[in-house]
């Protein structure tokens, strides 16, 4: 019997456990990748599923955070005028992508579930997110830092705490507002 799947069986008979997880290769031996966090484009496959546009037809706004209080207060900043959908786990806001088009970006600069550079290129995947703004919100201090990479693929960056100005003049500027005027 394999290491470790001895502790399956408590859950349920033998064979039940060998159903379950079939035949999967023994992965107790295998060292970590050192580049984990390194994606390349070719190394992703283009998915199948096709992202739409909200029905409400209200612009969509994603916010990616693992800092609750933020994704509190852009959702009191957002709520009455766009279709806003936050996320504190990526992978998460991945699965709502696969099926929602967004019409901008806002995700933290640092995460601990996933790298932001692997999230753009997961991101960048899809043909109609390929031109989505993504801006990342970063603390003051930071900002020195990002505004010199040019590898980041962002429009640009927000300071936290969020300002409902700063916040107004990029939606603003990525002219959010005509959706609301139309009609």
């Amino acid at each position: 019997m394999a290491e470790g799947f001895e502790k399956f069986i408590k859950f349920g008979d033998e064979e039940e456990v060998r159903q379950i997880l079939g035949n999967r290769p023994d992965r107790s031996d295998m060292q970590p990748d050192a580049n984990e966090d390194f994606v390349l484009e070719e190394d992703l496959e283009t998915p199948d599923i096709r992202p739409v546009r909200s029905e409400s037809g209200k612009p969509t706004v994603v916010v990616i955070d693992d800092d609750y209080q933020t994704l509190d207060i852009m959702k009191i900043y957002l709520a009455r005028d766009y279709e806003c959908a936050v996320f504190s786990d990526p992978k998460e806001a991945i699965f709502y992508m696969n099926t929602h088009l967004p019409d901008i970006i806002f995700m933290d600069s640092y995460m601990t579930v996933m790298s932001a550079k692997k999230m753009i290129s997961i991101i960048r995947l899809y043909k109609e997110m390929k031109n989505v703004p993504i801006y990342f919100m970063v603390y003051e201090e930071e900002r020195d830092v990002f505004e010199h990479r040019k590898d980041t693929e962002v429009e640009g960056l927000i300071t936290r705490p969020i300002a409902r100005g700063e916040l107004q003049k990029i939606l603003d500027k990525e002219k959010l507002r005509e959706y609301l005027t139309k009609d």
